[in-house]
């Protein structure tokens, strides 16, 4: 073993010495040596030169040269010359004595300069030509595209020139809108038309409706204790009583929006729920709840081409249009826009007639209304009030209305009135013009001063009391009953109450094991309550789902109440509405596109130096300071970087998409309470913004064009774009419907920040991601991020036109794969139905009361 050894020894000794005899066939002496291994001796022999024929351009081609026959080096008096072929480069020459010549003599190669390209094997350089652009390292030239002036020698491709096609794409718009206002024009003309020869048929006048409706209702129990009365045809009814008396609660349990606990209601003397005639019910909330884009000819025609029944033809429908105008005296304001708190348009009153009117011209036979006169002054709801009365008189309807403190004037319009006193007690529900002598024989008496209407609102709140008596509400309540049970004059009992119902105030004593047992009781029915309300939410949830079903699926079936227009047609209805909310503001329309072209500009500049530089030869890294070794084996790799600029750009732009259900939640809840199908509408609205996704899309990817100099085809960025738009898009649906429009900026920035930032795949990286066990449950979010898949398509798309070596002879980085591209549009397909899903069913599971 020990000769072996030895004989080893010597083997490597005498190769060594071999080499060596043959590396060094003039050994220097040790101060040569010293010279010579210096690393600044060295580099004092390289020299920067530029390529021959490119000296007198702006930016000539520069190169790192080694010693030359014509540079004239000389050391101990011999002429230095490393000689290497064009294309090659001497990776050792360091290792080299410099007095010996060598074969090749290149000290390091340089990549082909910008402006320039080169041919594969490096050995010829020529100037990039007019209409392309060279970057560093190619050996193929970028087409302009004709978008950008590139002169020959270009190294980038500014397009300045997609700033004038864009002028010429704003400019088409504007003629559509030019075109569009013409064919407005003659819209507005005929419908004047129509209104003149109205008012010269009928005048302003409305026809009775062909069913009429009593409602009576007995013991009706939820918050409110068995409340019981009658609503005429008509008749107009009064509900009147201080806040939280239940005003809207008793509306809402006659018309099924709440399920009562006890009672019953006969319609017409037919004990069955007024719900089932909900087409027939015309319910007009507070707030003045309508489009405010639109006008008030466009709002009322679609309420009643949605609610009047199908037998009745277009023309006719038109007409009813016309009649309910000019019978509100709406005529001279049609088609003015209904306006907001920033854009001025009708006034408050007017604004009160077209909410009434979008009930009226679906023929309702019942008509509620939620505060009227509200916001109003004195003048303008008494005119309310004679509306309201006429409408009940000329058209038979039955008319209930909660009022808050009427004049004495409009008061006097109503033919009942109901009065509900705290805690939801009934103490008065009557004819109207006797309700204030059945309280004046209860005792009270109404200053002259003071008109009957809010000395009943006092009475009600407890507020004043009569002459030498003392009543609680309670009372009040059980002398109502007891009136008129028997219809007797209030005042032959009023004894026999007051002492019926004197309260002994004597302290009692209550052990505790009985408050504990008052608390136990209470805090069971609040989490059986509780239960309740869930298991009412999950079957109205079926019922709601069975009745879709029913409809859409079988949709040649008759309602037996009213035929109204079936989901294909509710569709196109609800379809041309959507169009003439997002194309009617042409300011709007310009401000949105340019919101788009910006974010593309910001996000194309921020991008303008980002770029792609392959590695350096494998040799050339080896003699590289060991601290920078890392950087020289990897390549310069700018473009995801730059695709995630991308992304967050057009994430950030595309979930405006916040708007389409947002800022019409409201009015979404009010037409679903009047029969309204929810899914047409979605669907409509989704189709209605395909104009708006597609020309975004257009925008940003455009002007994303202008300062970046790209490489893929504009068809595939433009459909990246798209599908990264179609997914931020239903991203802004979702958001918008189960958050507040007050909070949607701020979320749906930080919405868009975490996707394209963190669930990029940039940081932390996809490698990490797909293997550190940190992230093995939440994997899944980069998979449902759709900047995830716009980053690698993008990637892949920029990346594949570059020729550099380990592009396309070595696995990509980050877990891309060419192969992937396809599966990355699919992707981004799938996440954009998904989010559009789940924004329908927000739409249908977040705020169902509202929807009632």
């Amino acid at each position: 073993m020990i000769n072996f050894k030895i004989i080893s020894i010597i083997l490597v000794t005498l190769l060594l010495d071999f080499a060596l005899s043959e590396l060094i066939e003039t050994p220097p002496n040790v101060g040569e040596l010293q010279e010579i291994l210096n690393p600044t001796f060295y580099i004092t022999l390289l020299q920067n030169k530029s390529y021959p024929g490119t000296e007198n351009r702006e930016y000539p081609c520069h190169y790192i040269s080694t010693p030359r026959p014509e540079d004239n080096i000389t050391i101990a008096g011999e002429l230095i010359t490393w000689d290497c072929p064009a294309g090659t480069w001497q990776p050792d020459t360091l290792y080299r004595w410099l007095s010996l010549p060598a074969e090749h003599g290149k000290a390091q190669p340089v990549y082909c300069c910008p402006g320039y390209y080169c041919n594969e094997n490096g050995s010829e350089l020529s100037l990039c030509p007019e209409g392309h652009f060279c970057e560093l390292g190619s050996v193929v030239p970028t087409s302009c595209h004709g978008l950008a002036s590139c002169p020959p020698g270009s190294m980038t491709a500014t397009r300045y020139r997609v700033a004038f096609l864009l002028m010429i794409m704003v400019g088409f718009f504007l003629i559509l809108f030019k075109v569009k206002k013409k064919v407005y024009a003659i819209k507005i003309a005929k419908y004047k038309n129509l209104l003149n020869e109205q008012k010269l048929q009928s005048g302003m006048k409305l026809e009775p409706v062909s069913r009429t409706f009593d409602i009576e209702f007995k013991n009706l129990g939820l918050i409110l204790p068995n409340v019981s009365g009658k609503l005429s045809k008509r008749k107009t009814c009064a509900i009147m009583g201080p806040s939280g008396a239940g005003k809207t609660t008793f509306v809402s349990l006659l018309t099924g929006k709440v399920k009562k606990t006890s009672g019953t209601i006969k319609v017409n003397g037919v004990e069955e729920p007024l719900e089932k005639y909900r087409k027939l019910i015309g319910y007009v909330p507070q707030e003045d709840i309508m489009l405010r884009e639109l006008s008030v000819r466009e709002i009322l025609v679609h309420s009643a081409m949605m609610r009047l029944p199908n037998d009745m033809n277009r023309a006719a429908k038109k007409q009813k249009v016309i009649e309910t105008i000019s019978f509100l005296e709406l005529g001279h304001i049609m088609d003015s826009p209904i306006g907001n708190e920033e854009k001025r348009g009708i006034s408050g009153g007017q604004r009160k007639r077209v909410n009434i009117g979008m009930e009226l011209v679906a023929e309702p036979s019942i008509l509620f209304l939620d505060e009227p006169t509200s916001g109003l002054d004195s003048a303008t709801s008494l005119e309310m009030c004679k509306l309201l009365k006429n409408i009940a008189h000329q058209q038979g309807l039955t008319v209930a209305a909660i009022i808050h403190s009427p004049s004495d004037q409009a008061f006097r319009q109503f033919d009942d009135f109901m009065l509900l006193g705290k805690g939801g007690m009934v103490i008065y529900f009557g004819e109207r013009d006797i309700a204030l002598n059945y309280f004046e024989n209860l005792g009270f008496v109404c200053p002259p001063d003071e008109s009957p209407s809010d000395f009943m609102m006092e009475i009600a709140s407890g507020k004043v009391q009569p002459v030498n008596r003392k009543f609680s509400i309670a009372d009040l309540s059980d002398i109502w009953d007891n009136y008129i049970s028997g219809r007797k004059n209030p005042t032959l009992n009023l004894a026999s109450s007051h002492i019926a119902i004197e309260v002994n105030c004597g302290k009692s004593s209550v052990k505790i094991i009985q408050k504990f047992k008052t608390i136990l009781s209470s805090f069971l029915m609040i989490i059986l309550q509780k239960f309740r309300d869930v298991v009412d939410y999950f079957k109205d949830i079926m019922t709601e789902f069975s009745s879709f079903l029913r409809t859409t699926f079988y949709f040649w079936e008759r309602d037996p109440i009213r035929e109204t227009p079936n989901v294909f047609t509710a569709f196109a209805l609800l379809f041309k509405r959507a169009c003439l909310q997002f194309y009617r503001n042409r300011s709007q329309f310009l401000f949105d596109t340019s919101l788009h072209l910006a974010c593309g500009a910001f996000v194309s500049l921020s991008n303008n130096n980002l770029t792609y530089v392959g590695r350096p030869p494998r040799e050339l890294c080896i003699v590289t300071p060991f601290a920078v070794i890392p950087f020289c084996l990897i390549a310069t790799d700018y473009l995801q970087t730059g695709a995630v600029f991308f992304a967050l750009g057009s994430t950030f732009s595309g979930i405006s998409g916040n708007s389409t259900f947002g800022y019409e939640k409201v009015v979404y809840w009010r037409d679903t309470s009047s029969g309204m199908r929810s899914l047409p509408y979605f669907l409509a609205k989704v189709t209605a913004d395909i104009p708006r996704v597609l020309n975004a899309a257009i925008m940003f990817s455009t002007s994303y064009l202008l300062f970046y100099s790209y490489q893929a085809l504009y068809s595939e960025i433009y459909i990246i774009t798209l599908l990264s738009y179609c997914c931020s898009w239903t991203m802004g649906y979702f958001l918008s419907i189960i958050v507040n429009k007050e909070q949607m900026a701020l979320i749906g920035t930080g919405f868009s920040l975490a996707w394209s930032l963190v669930f990029s795949g940039k940081n932390p990286e996809l490698t990490v991601v797909s293997t550190s066990d940190t992230y093995k449950y939440v994997r899944w979010l980069w998979k449902i991020s759709p900047p995830r898949w716009v980053v690698e398509a993008l990637y892949l798309k920029e990346i594949s036109p570059r020729k550099w070596y380990e592009i396309h002879n070595e696995p990509l980085r980050f877990t891309y794969s060419f192969e992937d591209y396809e599966d990355c549009l699919i992707n981004l397909g799938f996440i954009a139905y998904s989010w559009a899903a789940l924004a329908f069913c927000a739409m249908k599971l977040v705020n169902r009361k509202k929807q009632k």
